[in-house]
């Protein structure tokens, strides 16, 4: 079950077949984190599979989700990544589209059909199910995904970067008339530590609105402090 006093962290695996920087990483966020998301060939690069980094947060009490991409793949490839995250104990599945490219979704392989068949591909285990949700683009547009993908079955959404609160206290207000009231919310709090990781935000990431303010701190290096007091404020 999700409450409100969960932390999470989401960690990128790796394009080589070298499981040792995931292993530091959740070395260092054991104890920090309750739930590390675990990303799916980000970037649509190929990656090492997120079910490979599972045992290891088993072993450390990290619980996990596993995100999975439905670009690219068939609902037999689909159904088997679920398999394997229902078997190797992880906490939940975050089903995305996928990054932009890429073969058309075949049938039964789009969020919302996923979404659905969660519970029947991971019996006699039991999966929490999320979707994301983008609170800075088209308003009408994300809160009618969310309200499809909420009739398949889901138990928590995850945003896109937020640094705009005061545009996310109004998603906010409108996520809540289209979602059960047990949904929980993971805000996703960008750390950029440099001009370079800003640039590559607003570059290459729609919706995703930087303050002009924050921004000026983030190039001046202080996007480790804005991170802070935004997860605070959140």
């Amino acid at each position: 079950m999700l409450t409100n006093a969960w932390r999470s962290a989401e960690l990128s695996m790796p394009r080589h077949a070298d499981l040792g920087p995931v292993q530091r990483a959740l070395a260092h966020l054991a104890g920090c984190v309750d739930l590390v998301g675990l990303t799916d060939n980000h970037m649509a690069r190929a990656r090492v599979s997120p079910l490979a980094a599972l045992p290891e947060c088993d072993r450390l009490g990290v619980g996990a989700v596993l995100h999975l991409s439905c670009r690219d793949r068939g609902q037999l490839a689909l159904r088997q990544q679920v398999l394997g995250a229902a078997a190797l104990g992880a906490e939940g599945v975050l089903v995305v589209r996928g990054d932009p490219g890429g073969a058309p979704l075949g049938p039964g392989c789009r969020p919302t059909e996923v979404l659905q068949l969660i519970p029947e591909w991971a019996a006699p285990h039991t999966l929490l199910r999320g979707a994301v949700v983008s609170p800075f683009a088209d308003r009408g547009r994300q809160l009618r995904l969310v309200e499809r993908k909420a009739a398949a079955g889901l138990d928590f959404v995850q945003t896109q970067m937020v640094f705009d609160l005061g545009r996310f206290d109004g998603f906010l207000r409108d996520l809540a008339q289209v979602l059960p009231p047990e949904t929980a919310v993971f805000a996703s709090v960008g750390i950029l530590r440099s001009a370079r990781n800003l640039d590559f935000v607003l570059r290459a990431i729609p919706d995703c609105p930087v303050p002009e303010g924050l921004a000026r701190r983030i190039r001046d290096g202080d996007g480790v402090g804005v991170a802070a007091e935004l997860a605070a404020e959140i």
